[in-house]
């Protein structure tokens, strides 16, 4: 029996568990929520206390970011999500089963795997940046470069490394803050790309080469860095590239899940909506598939695609989301945004803009999860979705762009304007308001941040 039949059958909503607590099982849960709340019954399966918004890690060695973090027991709360907290052990398809680190067996009628990656050393002898645990290192080269004990710095793009957009804002946000110092570096990046970012297409290679050239920031394409050994960056190509420290993103792989079918470094093949070949009701959503761009966006549709299936077969009258995936990427340079939009299909021409291409413009380009965490629980009903701005939806993305900054600048000048009158309680809400227009505060901002966050009187 399918949908409405099973719950008509057992007087029951379908039970739902989802496995994992990043972008791709948290956008499930708000996905299911929002379009098949009564219909579902859904347990989240994770052990951790919190979602950690990875992508703006980058940004935290230099002040412009701070860790965000939402409990996941809230977002399970504002999800009507039963909490499970335990790990995923195992699954047994046949029975409709998984089996938790706690010994408990949970049963399903449908479960979504979105337990993600692990991250592993891709260039020996170079800082691995893959994450909040790497940020205290890239932190500690900062301040070597600052006291002119590392001149020469190279970021590397291995190419084991799926999604490149990391490391090229952590040469551009470096360049920044060396330059506001008064500090000389030869900074460089390496990568195993034919173009830079070459996923989006020639519009933001060309771009992209352009802000590496204004920073001052070097480029050699189509290397595959090996090694750091001996102040050498050594490659396949047999071109060692002299420098005092390296730091290169990681590769990724995947724990054994007993039940599941898997490849050689742990990835699950998916059909469509994410259903694994094999496999009944199960579907997988993430960086623990074998879709070879890992990116929270990305990780977002593969999720929508699956909630949409499930909320299907629980009698849902939903519309099935486009096959087509978009790739969408916020690029920080330091000095402002640079946003990128490309059809994976190529149906449609990438772009490359100044301007929000969309809405809310963060980092995460999750249909349901970008508005969660710009608006927090009172998004999770009656909110718009992401949205594309441009001429696909009649919105010109200059003048969205303009509104954009005007807002910003308001959220910015309330700030200073309660800092004046000593409330930093205020101000430092306008500065919350301000971060989330921008994606990042401007590092002036930052900096009255840090101070005005010291100045605060304890509260009692």
């Amino acid at each position: 029996m399918e949908g409405s039949a099973i719950i008509e059958a057992r007087g029951e909503p379908l039970r739902v568990v989802v496995a994992g607590a990043g972008v791709a099982a948290i956008e499930a849960l708000l996905a299911l929520h929002a379009t098949a709340d009564g219909l579902v019954a859904t347990s989240l399966l994770a052990p951790d206390r919190e979602f950690t918004y990875r992508p703006l890690w980058v940004a935290e060695p230099f002040g412009l970011s701070e860790p965000k973090h939402v409990e996941i027991d809230r977002i399970a709360d504002d999800s009507s999500a039963h909490r499970v907290r335990a790990r995923l052990t195992s699954v047994d398809s046949a029975a409709k089963t998984v089996r938790t680190s706690d010994g408990e067996l949970l049963p399903y009628d449908a479960l979504l795997l979105a337990t993600g990656a692990r991250t592993v050393e891709a260039v020996p002898g170079a800082l691995t940046f893959g994450g909040p645990n790497s940020v205290p290192a890239f932190s500690a080269v900062l301040r070597e470069l600052e006291r002119g004990l590392i001149e020469r710095l190279a970021f590397v793009v291995p190419l084991s490394a799926t999604w490149s957009l990391p490391v090229y804002e952590l040469a551009l946000l470096t360049a920044s803050h060396l330059r506001r110092r008064g500090v000389a570096a030869d900074l460089t990046v390496v990568t195993h790309e034919a173009l830079p970012l070459a996923k989006f297409g020639r519009p933001a290679a060309d771009r992209v080469r352009e802000v590496l050239a204004e920073a001052g920031v070097g480029l050699h394409t189509a290397v595959l860095a090996t090694a750091f050994e001996d102040g050498k960056l050594m490659s396949a190509e047999d071109r060692p590239l002299a420098a005092d420290a390296v730091v290169a993103l990681p590769w990724l792989e995947v724990p054994d899940i007993p039940g599941v079918p898997q490849n050689s470094r742990g990835f699950i093949a998916t059909g469509p909506a994410g259903l694994v070949p094999g496999l009944d009701e199960v579907y997988a959503a993430g960086d623990a598939t074998w879709f070879p761009i890992k990116q929270g966006g990305i990780a977002a549709q593969q999720a929508d695609a699956a909630a949409a299936a499930i909320a299907a077969r629980a009698g849902a009258d939903v519309a099935p989301p486009s096959p087509d995936l978009v790739l969408r990427a916020a690029l920080l340079t330091g000095d402002s945004v640079e946003y990128l939009r490309t059809d994976l299909s190529e149906r449609v021409d990438p772009i490359a803009a100044g301007a929000a291409l969309w809405w809310p413009p963060g980092k995460v380009a999750g249909r349901y999860l970008a508005s969660y965490l710009a608006r927090g629980s009172d998004a999770v009903a009656g909110a718009e979705p992401l949205v594309d701005l441009d001429a696909y939806h009649s919105v010109d993305p200059q003048a969205s762009d303009a509104g954009q900054r005007e807002a910003l600048a308001l959220a910015l000048a309330a700030a200073d304007a309660e800092a004046d009158w000593n409330d930093y309680e205020y101000a430092l809400k306008w500065l919350d308001v301000a971060e989330q227009l921008g994606v990042v505060l401007p590092p002036e901002y930052a900096e009255r941040r840090a101070r005005w966050r010291a100045a605060q009187t304890p509260t009692h």
